[in-house]
């Protein structure tokens, strides 16, 4: 993330009285608001984006997994001068999954065509293929794994493949092995299949611009806790609402 980026993001996060992630490696996680809604402790994730121009940019290389992700997420969205110097915060919006949904829909429409063709034509493959791949026999290694998955997989995984046990030796079977070529058929597939950072429209941006979704000072943090609360009280079994946990180094 340019510097400039991560700062103004910073600078939200403390004004919304978040708790913020400095590595950004909690399972990709910006920041998290704790709140308690009618006795229930709540959380949610957020994503913390902010922009100096009308749209918003997301990520690189999106895929199902960011879908999944957005739809759990508090949106937190600052619009910023395009001073030079110095970019000062114009105005933010805080959009709950419910106000994301049709962006996160539209995002998906684009690239579920080309993730279902990779999921059915990798599960087509037979054992002639995985034999014309990988050269044919009886049993395979993990040496042999690691060729078709090398790093993308953990020791734990590869270790989980060992799936017979011959002379008291643990080897992977020729099913299994098929099974790991479909896989690493579908990941190479996957990865054309994603968007390389769809923006957040301006029309779909601006349709917030008269709701109670603008968030304005002085009030900021009490502006976003009322939006999540509402949100609590109106969807209360929502994946986005999680139960309060201790983080993790905080």
């Amino acid at each position: 993330m340019p510097v400039q980026d991560d700062e103004r993001e910073r600078e939200l996060v403390r004004m919304f009285n978040l708790n913020w992630d400095p590595a950004h490696q909690r399972a990709g996680v910006d920041a998290i608001l704790d709140l308690p809604v009618g006795g229930r402790l709540c959380r949610f994730e957020v994503e913390v984006k902010s922009t100096t121009n009308s749209t918003v940019s997301t990520a690189r290389d999106v895929g199902m997994e960011h879908i999944a992700k957005w739809r759990r997420k508090l949106f937190v969205i600052g619009f910023y001068s395009r001073e030079a110097r110095r970019p000062e915060l114009q105005s933010c919006l805080c959009l709950t999954p419910i106000d994301m949904e049709p962006w996160i829909a539209s995002i998906e429409a684009k690239i579920m065509i080309d993730f279902k063709l990779a999921a059915r034509a990798s599960a087509r493959f037979v054992l002639d293929d995985l034999f014309d791949v990988c050269g044919e026999k009886e049993h395979y290694s993990v040496t042999d794994a690691k060729k078709l998955h090398k790093q993308q997989w953990t020791g734990e995984e590869y270790n989980n493949a060992l799936d017979i046990n011959i002379d008291g030796r643990q080897h992977i079977s020729q099913g299994k092995m098929l099974e790991i070529l479909q896989l690493r058929s579908r990941y190479i597939a996957e990865r054309g299949a994603t968007l390389n950072n769809p923006h957040v429209t301006k029309s779909f941006l601006d349709s917030f611009a008269d709701t109670d979704r603008v968030v304005a000072g002085p009030n900021w943090a009490a502006d976003v806790r009322r939006i999540a609360s509402e949100f609590v009280a109106a969807h209360p079994d929502h994946p986005a609402i999680l139960p309060q946990v201790p983080l993790v180094g905080a």
